[in-house]
Formats: C-alpha cells, sequence, structure tokens
C-alpha cells in the first residue's frame, strides 16, 4: 500500500495520547548524528524533550531519566555535561571507538486512575496510586480502574562499523528490538522490528510511523502497520529522513497498585536516501 507516494506498508492504527501535561506527552530522545565516522574520540549532541509533534521541542526533561549503553551492551554513567532549559534538554555523548551505542530516556511509572459516578455515569480522573484511589472513593462510584504508565524514549548512534551488543533484548518488560541495525536503514530496503513482552512475541499490536515535521505538511505523513504472529513488524520507506516509531502497549498488571500496565515507546531513526 502506497502512503503519500512515501511510505510502504501495510496494517491499522491506534494512537492515544491525552492530558496536557508532560506526563502524557510523547517523550523523544535523538541525536543529531545517527550514524557517524571519526577515528578520534568526539561527542554527538543528544536532545530530549517531551511533545506531541515528531520532534518538535515543548518540554524540556529531567536528567534522571537518561539511560547509555555502550558498544558491549553495558550501562554507561558518565553522558557528559547536561543542559535543561525551558523546551528541551541536551547533552553531549562522548563517542570513543567504533561500534553502535544505545540511547534511552525512561519516564515512570505514573499513575492515573478513573471512576465513574452518578445516574449519567460522569468519568473522575485523578493522579493518583490504586490505593490512594481506593482511600478517596465514594461510596456510590463504579469501575474504579488504575492505570501504570511508562514512557520509553529510544535511538542508536553507530560509528564507523555497526555493532549489534545494544541490540538483543532483555527479555523483560515490553521491548521494541531493532532486527535490521539502524546504521543500515535505506530507501527502498525492507526493515524490521520486533515487539516483545517478557521475552515473547507481541502479536497484533498497532503501530505507527511518523515522518518528521508534521506541521509543515497539509497531510501529515503517517505509516500504520501491526506486528505478526511472531511480533514482527516490517516497513520500507521511498522518502529519507527522520523518522519515529511509536507504540503503545496495554497488558494487566503485575503491580498492586495498578489494573493495567501501558507502555509507550517513541523510538526515533533515520533513513538514508539511496
Amino acid at each position: 500500500m502506497k502512503i503519500k507516494q512515501l511510505l510502504l506498508a501495510t496494517g491499522s492504527l491506534y494512537l492515544a495520547v491525552a492530558s496536557v501535561s508532560s506526563h502524557a506527552h510523547d517523550i523523544y530522545i535523538w541525536p543529531d548524528y545517527f550514524t557517524i565516522s571519526s577515528d578520534k574520540p568526539t561527542s554527538v549532541p543528544v536532545d530530549i524533550t517531551a511533545t506531541h509533534t515528531t520532534f518538535h521541542s515543548d518540554f524540556s526533561m529531567p536528567s534522571e531519566g537518561v539511560k547509555i549503553f555502550g558498544v558491549d551492551g553495558k550501562e554507561i554513567r558518565f553522558r557528559g555535561a547536561f543542559f535543561k532549559g525551558i523546551r528541551r534538554s541536551t547533552f553531549d555523548l562522548p563517542v570513543d571507538g567504533d561500534g553502535t551505542t544505545r540511547l534511552e530516556y525512561w519516564r515512570g511509572p505514573s499513575y492515573r486512575s478513573s471512576y465513574t459516578i452518578g445516574k449519567r455515569e460522569t468519568t473522575k480522573r485523578m493522579v493518583a496510586t490504586k490505593s490512594e484511589l481506593l482511600a478517596q472513593l465514594p461510596e456510590d462510584a463504579k469501575n474504579p480502574e488504575t492505570v501504570a504508565y511508562q514512557t520509553i524514549g529510544m535511538s542508536f548512534v553507530t560509528n564507523n562499523a555497526p555493532t549489534g551488543a545494544v541490540l538483543k533484548p532483555a527479555n523483560k518488560g515490553v521491548e521494541l528490538v531493532p532486527l535490521t541495525h539502524p546504521a543500515d536503514y535505506v530507501t527502498g530496503e525492507d526493515l524490521e522490528v520486533a515487539l516483545l513482552s517478557e521475552g515473547k512475541p507481541i502479536a497484533g499490536q498497532e503501530v505507527t510511523i511518523e515522518l518528521e515535521g508534521p506541521q509543515y505538511q497539509a497531510s501529515p505523513v503517517v505509516l500504520e502497520l501491526t506486528s505478526d504472529d511472531e511480533g514482527k513488524v516490517s516497513f520500507s520507506f521511498e522518502q529519507g529522513g527522520r523518522y519515529m516509531m511509536k507504540v503503545i502497549h496495554s497488558q494487566p498488571s503485575t503491580d498492586p497498585e495498578a489494573d493495567i500496565q501501558r507502555t509507550r515507546i517513541y523510538y526515533a531513526f533515520e533513513v538514508i536516501y539511496e
């Protein structure tokens, strides 16, 4: 299926975002350069923001959520000087040696609760855990529910030769795993990722991919996809540029303070035109 003469794929879409707080906004982390070629130690600027517009900075984020994994797959504590501005946060990622580094930003868990009340069954919402909700719940309230939100932004930086240690799944929680190496995303090629929950495939998961700069387009380009029985999502592009893959997965919670666990993943990557 061709979409706007730019994208190729098949599937269906469901994307839910709400609230004006930064907690409910998409949270992105992306480098200025996804691939570089340097034989000497260097650095790559990295931006972090909470927003509803792809690659557009709205709200800066604190440093506590940053996670960096080196070419050996192990977490790196040192990330360089961190600056938190009004609309975005930024730091210079040290790059020394060949290979692929993984960038992540974690937010949560944050809890949102709701219930219905009255003859019209009006929905009431609050920022509260399940125990906090039950402590405040009116006697005539119905349908109490608490959702625990976990938000993960992710991207990769490759210097010279790509490596695969940071692509290996941890088989813990909900994961988006690139099967095609991020340094090999080029136009006209078949690309693939996998979606996992506790190491097991997530079938039938709805996914979207957005091209950067939707605010400059009369009809923003959106690719709509669904994972197959093996949890795999395949796609291809006719236009180079920066893209954002979005996944919102809900499942029963193992956290006693929530009924539902909702994981939101935002994967930033670039596609080279060839």
